[in-house]
């Protein structure tokens, strides 16, 4: 996105200090106490553009032209975004970068996100994910798979129930396997859907940049399933640990503040937790209500 003049509202590109539209200067003084936003390495000029990398003011002798359109000088002179292990997946391999980039996520999430590109294809953004939730949930399943085959099987068929539960004992099994393979997809396709929940909520909050950039941080934040390679840990304590986590790639790649990226993160959730809940709640009620209960 092109800064725009302050006399005309032309556009006009980085490094430039007149317009070519209507030939006023770009760079104009700052009035003392004044409302308007000012430059933070001139403080005496008015700030045309804010950088999207880092948010601040900037003047037009500062902007420079970067990839995403006018950056300020100092993020000019940094090194280019940076690229989590994933981005560099058909280098490392797929397994490998998907490792590294969760053991990042994991141990030092600040230092992973710090100069990060915000954006990604949500392809691979959900490529991401799909790991993620292999990782979380196949473990627990195929031990519960296991489980269901080895304690029906101890079941001693000495009555009629017990042969009607040895007819099923092929079909629980089966499910439970059917449950293991597909709930992966099921959770992709489920975080694309709460992604777009937060990315809806944190556009209320005053973020400009697109889904794609929320879809990143909401994949990253999923990196805490891979604990789910050990049995019943991912299914029980990863969905707090991302919530959290997704809190902290939120404020990083939106680069907002701490309440708009909490309430991105927890607001959905919370929410439909409150209508699930109540939901039962109210069935509940009606039906001891009919049974005479109450």
């Amino acid at each position: 996105m092109k800064p725009t003049c302050p006399s005309c509202r032309a556009p006009f590109a980085p490094g430039a200090e007149t317009c070519r539209a209507c030939g006023a200067p770009l760079l104009l003084t700052a009035d003392a106490g004044g409302a308007e936003p000012v430059c933070a390495v001139h403080p005496q000029w008015r700030s045309v553009a804010t950088c999207p990398r880092c948010g601040v003011f900037a003047c037009a002798h500062c902007l420079r032209a970067g990839r995403e359109g006018a950056i300020c000088a100092s993020c000019h002179e940094r090194e280019p975004l940076g690229q989590v292990p994933w981005d560099q997946r058909e280098e490392l391999g797929t397994l490998k970068a998907f490792w590294k980039t969760c053991f990042g996520m994991l141990l030092r999430p600040t230092e992973t996100l710090r100069g990060l590109n915000p954006d990604a294809p949500v392809s691979s953004s959900l490529g991401f994910v799909l790991l993620s939730a292999i990782a979380g949930f196949l473990s627990t399943g195929l031990v519960y798979t296991v489980f269901i085959g080895l304690i029906l099987g101890l079941v001693p068929a000495k009555d009629a129930s017990a042969e009607d539960l040895e007819s099923m004992k092929p079909w629980l099994t089966a499910g439970m396997a059917l449950w293991t393979v597909l709930m992966p997809f099921f959770s992709t396709g489920m975080t694309l859907v709460n992604a777009g929940l937060d990315h809806l909520i944190l556009r209320m909050g005053g973020v400009e940049r697109g889904f794609s950039v929320t879809m990143r941080a909401h994949a990253l934040s999923q990196s805490p399933y891979i604990v789910g390679v050990i049995p019943f840990v991912a299914l029980y304590a990863a969905p707090f640990w991302a919530a959290g986590l997704r809190a902290v790639t939120y404020r990083a790649l939106h680069k907002t503040s701490w309440g708009t990226a909490i309430a991105g993160a927890f607001l959905a959730p919370v929410l439909s937790c409150c209508v699930c809940g109540g939901g039962y709640a109210v069935i509940m009620f009606a039906t001891l209500k009919s049974a005479g209960q109450f």
